[in-house]
């Protein structure tokens, strides 16, 4: 959500508001003369384009309202609220209508959950809402999948009565449903686990400033790949700036809006079919990361399966599985192309050699459409890397038939299980070339990659570190290379524990002792613990490796270059540190990482171990 108001933040009523003291029908005409409709855009996050709006309402202060919450309620209180409603709504639809490819779109919908079910309150009268809304949209001559209901937590609407049997059939009739400020409640968690929600909208609070809180990172990727497992579709609310919005892609969201897309506006030409600036956001930090994605593996590994229309008679599967002996699943979608789940081969194996089953789909008086066989399946962006496609698969329930691709919202292929993980395979062949065999972190390419993207502009703060061992050689001598290799691992494993990569850390090895470690979003008051630390554990770490009488004396002995024998200190790992403050660029990635290994010199020679540097002029 925009930090525009629309028909959620509870705000309090003005004070003794003028229309109180109007009849229903009174308030009624001056909510259709003043009351209007803002869209919203929610766009593709790898590519941005239109994917569907959110209606907003606007002039609700020209009643003397605080906010659309105190309106709805007064409606409610007045015995109007079904009225207020479908009034909105039918504003809403007459703008969606008049969008180019209106068909290919959605339009998202906040319904007060009092009037969702016709029944709900006592003033509840004609036509549900959501049923006069679908009405408006089938008149202006748009498909019911056009049409997407967002349920909030301020009305736990899953257990009003009749809302289970009313959303069913709304479902059959195409349209969807969303989990609205996800995040706020937990009465949402019921409706994706009951299967009634087709998109996850994640509340602004844990969008805002996503790109430099690890643990609002780590609560929008787990629901992300929780929601991708269920064959749900992620919005992340209020994207207000690029880095929130390159973290939101990064994090597995399918679809984003705020006001980094674009404002709220009332002005529907002002709406575009495709967002330059969020494609070109993501065309650059991809080409600083010299990163091409996994797009050419995965599309090799599609198979591009005919889909079929999840209101088409059944009989359309049958006579694809016939064409195809091999086929074990038929992929659905609806009427603007979106896929919607598959329709499984072992199914319908009753109803092709079974009698009664042969039977039943004689029946008038059964539903033949495809919807009715339809079964959920996990679903991603066709630019999803590998490695996110093998962990949504790993979660599906079993018996899954693989993974629904698709490229702005519209599908395009079915990835296998076989397909995956051969297309695993082949991904980490060439993370192989790049990888060090003994640490397992990627190597120099990567890390050049990595510089590359921190030299870019961004709004949260950046830190290059380089990581080198002090007296390593004298160490290797004493002790022979197989207990070097051993204390590499070591500090490997220290750089995981305090820098760890779900946190959002690029931890990366050079070669032999130098490594490398990239981190977005800490301060140094935040960041120079961490890294005393690690030093400090692989300093205790390798400190076994020495005889009691090295410890106590604080150096070992062993043959210098010319091999002549003399006392070192004691193994160690100095860091220099590049801090590269928020909001600034910061050259080419050649001068930074030439920079940093300069600061690894001053760090070896200093007592802690540690020299800091900030490109703050």
């Amino acid at each position: 959500m925009s930090r525009s108001i629309s028909l959620r933040p509870p705000v309090t009523a003005l004070p003794t508001p003028r229309n109180r003291r109007q009849s229903p029908d009174g308030f009624l005409d001056s909510c259709e003369s003043l009351l209007r409709c803002a869209l919203q855009p929610i766009v593709e996050v790898h590519t941005g384009t239109l994917y569907g709006v959110e209606a907003l309402v606007r002039g609700f202060d020209a009643l003397r309202f605080g906010s659309p919450f105190a309106l709805l309620d007064h409606a409610a209180d007045a015995g109007v609220l079904c009225a207020v409603e479908a009034l909105l709504n039918r504003k809403a639809v007459e703008a969606f209508a008049t969008l180019p490819d209106a068909a290919q779109r959605r339009l998202f919908l906040n319904v007060d959950g009092r009037s969702l079910v016709h029944g709900a309150n006592a003033a509840a009268s004609g036509p549900g809402v959501i049923e006069a809304a679908l009405a408006e949209v089938r008149a202006a001559g748009l498909p019911a999948s056009c049409l997407c209901i967002e349920l909030s937590e301020r009305h736990e609407t899953a257990t009003l009565p009749g809302f289970r049997d009313a959303a069913e059939a709304l479902r059959r009739e195409g349209v969807r449903f969303a989990a609205d400020d996800f995040g706020q409640g937990f009465s949402e968690l019921r409706l994706l686990f009951d299967g009634g929600i087709d998109y996850v909208k994640i509340d602004r609070h844990f969008v805002s400033n996503l790109a430099q809180d690890p643990r609002k990172r780590l609560f929008v990727g787990q629901i992300a790949s929780f929601a991708h497992v269920l064959g749900l579709r992620v919005i992340a609310e209020g994207v207000e700036d690029e880095a929130d919005f390159l973290a939101c892609r990064e994090l597995g969201c399918d679809m984003v809006q705020g006001w980094y897309v674009a404002r709220p506006t009332t002005d529907t030409a002002a709406i575009h079919p495709l967002y330059e600036h969020v494609g070109l956001a993501v065309a650059v930090e991809r080409r600083q990361r010299q990163d091409a994605g996994d797009v050419d593996l995965v599309c090799g590994a599609a198979e591009r399966i005919e889909a079929v229309l999840e209101d088409e008679d059944i009989e359309r599967v049958f006579d694809l599985l016939r064409r195809s002996q091999d086929m074990r699943a038929v992929p659905v979608v609806d009427r603007a192309g979106a896929p919607r789940g598959l329709v499984r081969e072992r199914d319908l194996r009753r109803f092709i050699y079974d009698r009664f089953g042969r039977d039943l789909l004689r029946n008038p008086n059964v539903q033949h459409t495809v919807r009715a066989f339809l079964v959920a399946a996990p679903m991603a962006d066709l630019r999803t890397d590998t490695e996110t496609l093998l962990r949504v698969f790993a979660a599906a329930p079993p018996g899954c038939e693989g993974i629904l691709l698709h490229d702005a919202g519209r599908y395009v292929g079915l990835v296998s299980a076989t397909a995956l993980l051969r297309l695993l395979n082949e991904k980490r062949v060439r993370l192989a070339l790049d990888q060090n065999p003994l640490t397992r972190l990627p190597g120099n390419l990567s890390v050049a990659a990595h510089a590359a993207a921190a030299a870019v502009r961004s709004a949260a703060t950046r830190h290059l570190c380089y990581f080198d061992f002090d007296h390593f050689k004298p160490f290797n001598d004493r002790f022979g290379f197989r207990q070097g290799d051993r204390a590499i691992a070591l500090f490997a494993e220290a750089m995981r524990r305090h820098l760890p990569e779900s946190e959002g850390a690029f931890l990366g090895h050079i070669g032999g002792d130098d490594f490398f470690a990239g981190l977005r979003g800490l301060e140094r008051v935040e960041l120079e613990p961490r890294l005393r630390a690690l030093l400090g554990d692989f300093a205790q770490s390798v400190a076994g490796f020495h005889s009691p009488a090295d410890l106590a004396a604080g150096s070992m002995s062993a043959k210098d270059r010319d091999g002549t024998a003399r006392c070192f200190p004691l193994l160690r790992c100095s860091v220099g540190v590049l801090e590269i403050p928020a909001a600034r660029p910061a050259g080419d990635a050649d001068r930074l990482l030439a920079e940093v290994a300069r600061l690894k010199s001053a760090a070896k020679a200093s007592d802690t171990g540690l020299a800091w540097l900030s490109t703050e002029p």
